[in-house]
């Protein structure tokens, strides 16, 4: 069988009605034939007369027919891109979306208009890759993140060792568990710190619908589950975050859409200034941020 063959059954297969939910049968299955054949997807492309060996047939037809009962791409593949890194991704950490990118954009960006390097903390940080990406771009950053999940903080451990430098200027990122940013106000250590930016994407689903896409997607309930009206989180990190940041210092925190005019009231009532709503590529108000006043 070639290559182009086995693509072929592969996307019949995919394409099957009461396949798992994929809208790109034949994306997917390109990728899953490369991964079993070691090779990148261009490099399939480029090779499709070539035979498949044997024991990579048996192992893509294993790959599909897991795709097929709707196990997510990313998770087969054990990696997820973002922001241009590959990172290691597996059903203890949700899967990195494009929309999230934005808080990485949003962050370099005020970041940067501080002219020093800045000390970041990032909640709810999954698999890193928000955290990881802004201390990638910005080696002289000082870096934190947290989670309360003590699985997904083992896979963003994973990812930092696979792709921050030990020689990194601004050290290595500090991971530790967390519930919200309650360590930072409780350990004097840290509650000192006074960070110039606070980063989060907390849980924003309300419960009944986190459970659903719990097993329909199978990502964690933990990173999913917002409570009655999907806020919850948000109503005690918000507050925490004016503490934990220092005067001048920016949060960021990614949510639903629909959530950004109650988020905006949060934020007013925790005693953030300059307040506003950042659209994400679709133009859906997808971040919103506010400033900590310099004087309080």
């Amino acid at each position: 069988m070639t290559r182009r063959d086995a693509l072929r059954e592969g996307v019949r297969i995919l394409a099957e009605d009461g396949a798992g939910a994929t809208d790109s049968p034949s994306l997917d299955a390109s990728l899953l034939l490369a991964a079993a054949l070691a090779t990148t997807k261009e490099g399939l492309l480029a090779s499709l007369p070539e035979p498949v060996p044997e024991a990579a047939y048996a192992a893509y037809r294993e790959l599909v027919e897991r795709r097929r009962r709707g196990v997510p791409i990313a998770y087969i593949l054990g990696r997820k891109a973002f922001w241009g890194y590959d990172f290691i991704v597996d059903p203890r950490v949700l899967i990195p979306r494009p929309d999230t990118e934005l808080l990485v954009e949003l962050g370099l960006s005020l970041g940067d208009g501080l002219g020093r390097p800045v000390s970041l903390h990032e909640a709810c940080t999954g698999s890193g890759c928000v955290a990881l990406s802004l201390a990638l771009e910005r080696p002289s950053w000082r870096v934190s993140a947290s989670d309360l999940s003590l699985d997904a903080l083992a896979v963003a451990q994973a990812n930092a060792a696979s792709l921050l430098s030990p020689t990194r200027p601004g050290g290595p990122v500090e991971l530790f568990q967390a519930d919200l940013l309650e360590p930072l106000e409780a350990n004097p250590g840290k509650a000192g710190i006074g960070y110039d930016l606070v980063l989060a994407n907390p849980p924003y689903v309300e419960s009944p619908q986190a459970v659903d896409l719990s097993t329909q997607w199978g990502e964690p309930l933990l990173a999913l589950d917002g409570g009655a009206d999907g806020l919850a989180p948000y109503r005690r990190l918000i507050p925490q975050a004016f503490v934990s940041l220092a005067p001048g210092g920016w949060l960021l925190v990614e949510a639903d859409p629909s959530q950004a005019e109650a988020l905006a009231i949060l934020f007013t009532e925790a005693g953030f200034s300059a307040i506003k709503s950042e659209h994400d590529l679709a133009g859906l108000a997808r971040v919103t941020l506010g400033r900590k006043p310099w004087a309080t």
